[in-house]
């Protein structure tokens, strides 16, 4: 072929080579007529053949191309193609998948088709087949080896009718996916049916009646599940607008305009257009003289796709009578408790009240002693009754705060505290626990710790003296080290506090008993660091040591180090407050008198009265800077007293309520009075000095 090709281009060549010849240099051609026909005649012919031969080289080409193409994609198919003769059953095409699809074993796939063709589904479809539809198609299990599970194939059959005959176009496809995906929707259809119908049994239980609605045509169906109480009359179906107002007629009038606003088709659509389709539900009483004791709850459910709405109604009445008994019974109990802690509270108060009167001249006679010149001895022991009556001071604190009885909970009281001198109250108030024992205490704190911190010193206190004093109790002789460092973070500082002692120790089987267990002192500090957000760890070795570390956070107030600042005895910046005049009311004259000598260092003038009247008559004939008023008192109250100071003409004098009622929340509830401050017996220096540079100074 290759060869043909060759000798006919170069014939060709050669009869174009003569014919421009014979035209350009010899006259044979334009003298004869029928040789220059001849010449071209063979020229075109050539040419033509030539031409077909190129072309049907492109074809034969392009069609390997195609079919180099289409058995590709079949390869890479799950559908197995064939042709067959209709007459002779002769495979004229089979695709290159078939082994791949029906696992047919090589050169066996004329088997495996007749196997396909002589299952009974597809020889009960070809014999009915009238050859009217386009083609057949049928699905059935097929047994592939390959397969580990069950094989499905569809199987669709084509009549193609030709000139030189008849043929059938098969397709043959792996459907297995098809099928689980068919069975599984009617598995889950026959589920949803079963479950359906639990629904209804469940709903039927629980409800006696239902009402569906359609939002769009307005229309509803009215269905009792208990035939024996129709709440509405009898079973109906129709326009809603309509069957509502039926509704209502059967309802208490007292409670219909509720059910309208919810039940209307306007409430309800409205709802849909918001979004506001969550399940509601109202209660509400049948209208009847017989049945006006009848509650009915009924529960609003929106459907899904929005257009239907279900309200279904059950019978509460005994609920609802219970529920009012329980009201009722309920409302009697707030009413008892209320008189109950409002007497309490009154107690309280009076407890209060009692307790740091004594209290207020002690700390108030013994700081005025301290500030002046005495014996070291005697001030020593005079700090030490001030520092007791501090503490005496916190425990009641703690004890008669109603909020912390009721709870029974542990609550944090933070405030700026001067760290050094914390540590040395902690130091001196467990000396007295050492007694006769040869032991020594002794105090490091890192000289770079800042002095002033805020947080809960009165915990921290509590925490590092238990742990002090039982250390004492298990140390006989040698030194207890209490050590303290910090390290800073911006505003803060992580306090980490060492009682390092050198007592008899713990195993470590009897450690980890006293850290599970719930009880005594080392229960008591793991609250407290539970309170202050900190860390707690012991370390022992029996007959050597005992080391128990605190771990917490406290915010930075005054960054100047402790070795930068200088200790002295005055607790409160002093300044002098010439010339302004202070009345002091109070009905008990001790505490007129403490009050008086914490106000000397200050050059005030102080007047003292002792009932509300004298202050209403002193304050008429005088004029004064400030007036502390104590709160409770015979005759005029603190609280009446300032009511009728403020009816006087002009009265603008500052105002503080000067009382023992010091339980939380109380100045709150003085503020709320009228009063303009509020200072609590015992009186501390610090908060007096405040106050006095609040409402006095370079006024």
């Amino acid at each position: 072929m290759k060869y043909k090709k060759f000798i006919t281009l170069f014939l060709f060549i050669i009869i174009i080579l003569t014919y421009l010849y014979l035209s350009q240099y010899t006259k044979i051609l334009e003298n004869n007529i029928f040789i220059h026909n001849i010449i071209l005649g063979f020229i075109i012919i050539i040419g033509m053949y030539i031409l077909v031969l190129l072309s049907n080289k492109e074809n034969v080409k392009s069609s390997k191309s195609r079919d180099k193409l289409f058995n590709l994609l079949i390869k890479n198919s799950d559908t197995v193609y064939i042709l067959i003769n209709s007459k002779d059953q002769k495979i004229i095409y089979l695709s290159e998948n078939i082994e791949e699809i029906l696992g047919a074993k090589k050169n066996d796939e004329k088997s495996t088709i007749e196997k396909i063709f002589n299952t009974p589904i597809i020889k009960s479809e070809l014999k009915n087949w009238d050859k009217s539809q386009e083609y057949v198609s049928q699905m059935f299990k097929y047994d592939n080896p390959k397969y580990i599970h069950d094989m499905w194939l569809r199987v669709k059959i084509f009549l193609s009718k030709e000139k030189n005959g008849e043929y059938y176009i098969i397709e043959i496809m792996d459907a297995t996916k098809e099928h689980d995906r068919q069975h599984l929707l009617v598995s889950q259809a026959s589920e949803i049916k079963a479950r359906d119908s639990q629904l209804n049994q469940i709903t039927a239980a629980s409800y006696d009646m239902e009402i569906d609605i359609n939002l769009k045509t307005n229309s509803y169906d009215l269905k009792y599940y208990k035939k024996d109480e129709l709440y509405f009359g009898e079973e109906r179906r129709g326009k809603y607008t309509e069957g509502l107002k039926t509704i209502l007629e059967y309802i208490n009038k007292n409670d219909r305009e509720e059910v309208i606003k919810n039940f209307s088709l306007e409430n309800l659509y409205e709802n849909v257009k918001r979004f506001e389709t969550s399940t509601k539900i109202i209660r509400y009483r049948l209208g009847d003289e017989i049945k006006n004791n009848t509650w009915l709850e009924s529960t609003i459910f929106f459907l899904s796709n929005k257009q239907f709405v279900s309200i279904l109604t059950k019978n509460v009445t005994e609920n609802a009578e219970s529920i009012r008994m329980q009201n009722i019974m309920l409302q009697n109990a707030i009413n008892d408790l209320k008189i109950i802690d409002k007497s309490k509270t009154k107690l309280i108060q009076t407890i209060s009240h009692d307790i740091r009167i004594p209290l207020t001249n002690i700390m108030g006679l013994s700081e005025s002693l301290l500030e002046k010149q005495i014996d070291n001895n005697i001030k020593e022991d005079i700090s030490n009754i001030n520092d007791s009556s501090k503490e005496v001071l916190n425990i009641i604190d703690g004890l008669i705060d109603p909020s912390k009885i009721e709870s029974k909970t542990l609550e944090k009281s933070e405030t700026n505290y001067n760290i050094l001198k914390t540590f040395n109250k902690i130091l001196r108030s467990t000396q007295e626990y050492i007694q006769n024992k040869p032991i020594k205490i002794n105090l490091n704190l890192d000289s770079n710790l800042p002095i002033i911190l805020y947080g809960d010193k009165i915990r921290i206190k509590d925490a590092i003296t238990e742990i002090v004093i039982n250390s004492i109790k298990y140390t006989n002789e040698g030194e207890i080290n209490i050590n303290v460092r910090g390290e800073k973070k911006n505003s803060n500082v992580k306090l980490i506090v060492e009682v390092l002692d050198t007592g008899i120790g713990i195993n470590q089987e009897k450690l980890n008993e006293i850290m599970s267990s719930n009880n005594g002192g080392i229960n008591r500090v793991k609250n407290l660091m539970k309170l202050l957000n900190g860390a707690f760890e012991i370390e022992s070795k029996e007959g050597q040591y005992t080391k128990v570390t605190l771990e917490f956070v406290q915010k930075i107030v005054e960054d100047n180090r402790i070795r930068q600042m200088i200790e002295n005895n005055k607790t409160t910046e002093e300044f002098k407050l010439d010339g302004k005049r202070i009345l002091i009311v109070d009905d008990n004259k001790l505490n007129l008198k403490v009050t008086k000598k914490l106000l000397e260092p200050f050059n005030v003038d102080v007047t003292l009265v002792e009932s509300g009247e004298e202050c209403l008559d002193m304050v008429r004939e005088n004029k004064f800077d400030l007036i502390m008023l104590d709160q409770m008192m015979p005759g005029l109250s603190g609280e009446e007293t300032l009511g009728k100071l403020k009816q006087i003409e002009n009265f603008n004098i500052p105002t503080v309520a000067l009382t023992a009622d010091a339980i939380q929340g109380q100045k709150e509830k003085y503020l709320s009075m009228g009063f303009n401050d509020y200072i609590s017996k015992p009186i501390d220096k610090k908060e007096l000095s405040l106050i006095l540079k609040k409402y006095l100074k370079d006024n």
